[in-house]
């Protein structure tokens, strides 16, 4: 069987949202929504989001398409062929979308408070392993977003403890976002691409999506 491919696709949350400004929403949320909005043109499933002609409309039709399951995990019940995880931290969001159900963490490499978060998050090896990392901040965030990748996997979020946490059957660490580290897994093997993107992409497939429906 062929592996999925997972595109996760990231950008800048100032930059998505520009002209979401007055309208009151979460800022994170709703860039990471609207790089889903990309991903779901440029895989041919752009007609679920068809008659949008502004962000506005696409975070609306997005809104009305997505339920949470049962520990709060999005999705298209409609759609189980369509499988996505967004995630955000400090000036970036990211979204990851696929065919399989997949965990996306992002975070800013950022030095971590005290030894007490390590000990109520790590066992003893992953303890070790960041106090003597020659970047320590670095290996805390790398094993903080594969702990956050796996329990987004699941949907169990920050409800399950941290330090016991099963390998998922695959996880791959990214990092093409300076001062940024990822973790992307799933229950197959897969392939993965990442790309930074500027909302400009999505105009131009709203445009298209616009003169396809003009044309009949």
């Amino acid at each position: 069987m062929e592996k999925p491919q997972i595109r996760i696709y990231t950008g800048r949350i100032s930059v998505w949202t520009q002209e979401l400004l007055e309208e009151g929403r979460r800022r994170e949320s709703a860039c990471g929504r609207l790089l889903l909005a990309l991903g779901l043109f440029e895989t041919g499933r752009g007609e679920l989001l068809k008659g949008a002609r502004t962000f506005s409309q696409v975070l609306k039709l997005l809104d009305a398409l997505t339920v949470s399951g049962a520990h709060g995990k999005p999705g298209f019940p409609g759609y189980p062929q369509i499988q996505f995880n967004i995630s955000h931290s400090g000036e970036y969001a990211a979204c990851a979308l696929t065919r399989v159900p997949c965990g996306l963490d992002i975070q800013e490499i950022r030095g971590f408070r005290g030894k007490r978060i390590l000990e109520r998050t790590m066992d003893e090896e992953q303890q070790r392993q960041i106090l003597s990392s020659a970047d320590p901040a670095l290996a805390f965030s790398r094993l903080w977003a594969e702990k956050e990748s796996i329990v987004k996997l699941s949907g169990e979020g920050l409800s399950r403890s941290f330090r016991d946490l099963k390998p998922p059957v695959w996880r791959e660490t990214f990092e093409q976002l300076p001062a940024y580290t990822g973790s992307i897994c799933a229950g197959v093997p897969c392939w993965i691409s990442v790309e930074e993107v500027l909302p400009q992409r999505l105009w131009q497939a709203l445009t298209q999506a616009e003169r396809n429906l003009e044309k009949g």
